[in-house]
């Protein structure tokens, strides 16, 4: 891991601001669509965050963003690049590809009690899982 770790409203700002520009919008029209999902933010809220101004979003914020951005939250938490450093406790840098299934409920990250980890899934998803159910098929959009 030769970059520095980067935590998570860090790999927030920059994967906002690059999934952004790809979908061609503004700091301004990010601002709207954000505040028609109701989360109040503007361009000035856009610009905070994506020049390191801002320090925290919310899981509210988070959301909205992924939702806006048409991204699974985890792509806006968790650097996309696997060997990333990602900060998963102020000190306790991973790499991005091992943060991601961890987040997602995957795999547990090292030193975590497995059995706890495993266990704390809900139903649905274990039978899914095990093949006794077939997942719930996505929203039509």
């Amino acid at each position: 891991m030769s970059t520095s770790p980067e935590g998570p409203t860090e790999a927030i700002a920059r994967r906002v601001s690059a999934l952004r520009q790809r979908k061609g919008l503004t700091r301004q029209q990010l601002g709207e669509a954000l505040a028609a999902r109701g989360v109040e933010w503007n361009r000035f809220t856009v610009s905070s965050l994506e020049n390191g101004k801002r320090q925290n979003v919310t899981v509210v914020e988070l959301l909205a963003l992924a939702r806006v951005l048409d991204v699974a939250p985890v792509h806006l938490l968790v650097p996309v690049e696997d060997e990333h450093p990602f900060l998963v406790t102020p000190n306790e840098p991973v790499p991005a590809g091992r943060a991601r299934p961890w987040v997602r409920g995957i795999v547990p990250l090292p030193g975590t009690d497995s059995r706890i980890f495993h266990t704390e899934v809900p139903l649905a998803e274990l039978r899914a899982w095990s093949g006794e159910e077939r997942p719930t098929p996505p929203l039509e959009g």
